[in-house]
């Protein structure tokens, strides 16, 4: 809904971040709400839900995938080509159901790799009520990226999680 944003990310940051994923990625889609517009590039379409959670739009995404998929949503303003590069690198490498890397000391499960078992314990996580990602995270095999390898290796943010505009005129003045 980007209430705290005031616009919708969607139409400020998705032609940047599909731009960046396209250059990585054999496909980019995108997962919108139920009863939502198509947007710029190809759009699926959460089932509908009464209850708003990020979840939902990585279960529909796992559906769709013919294999191990990469999540991003388009509050990373700032991603860039040579980071998403090595998250999929490391991700192919992996055995792991998930992979995440950890930036400001938060596990980015919204910029993160996901084997299509996983949606498995995301439809029973879903059924129970549990709606929370992180939690995933935690219960299922997950290979972590320290942030301290992430911040040697690239500089700037580029996993800072734009969700207002003073985190936007912050994360412009870093590009």
């Amino acid at each position: 809904r980007s209430t705290r944003m005031g616009d919708s990310k969607a139409k400020l940051f998705l032609p940047k971040v599909a731009a960046a994923a396209s250059q990585v990625f054999d496909r980019v889609i995108a997962v919108e709400r139920h009863g939502g517009s198509p947007l710029s590039i190809p759009t699926i379409f959460e089932d509908e839900h009464a209850t708003e959670a990020p979840v939902f739009g990585v279960a529909r995404a796992l559906v769709d995938a013919p294999g191990p998929c990469f999540i991003l949503a388009v509050d990373f303003a700032l991603i860039r080509t040579d980071v998403l590069s090595f998250l999929r690198s490391r991700f192919e490498k992996s055995n792991a159901s998930m992979l995440v890397p950890v930036w400001d000391l938060v596990p980015q499960v919204l910029c993160a790799g996901y084997r299509t078992c996983v949606s498995v314990p995301i439809a029973e996580r879903i059924e129970s009520g549990q709606f929370d990602l992180h939690g995933l995270a935690d219960d299922i095999d997950t290979e972590f990226i320290d942030e301290a390898t992430l911040r040697a290796r690239f500089d700037g943010e580029p996993l800072m999680n734009v969700n207002t505009p003073a985190q936007l005129a912050e994360a412009e003045r870093m590009r």
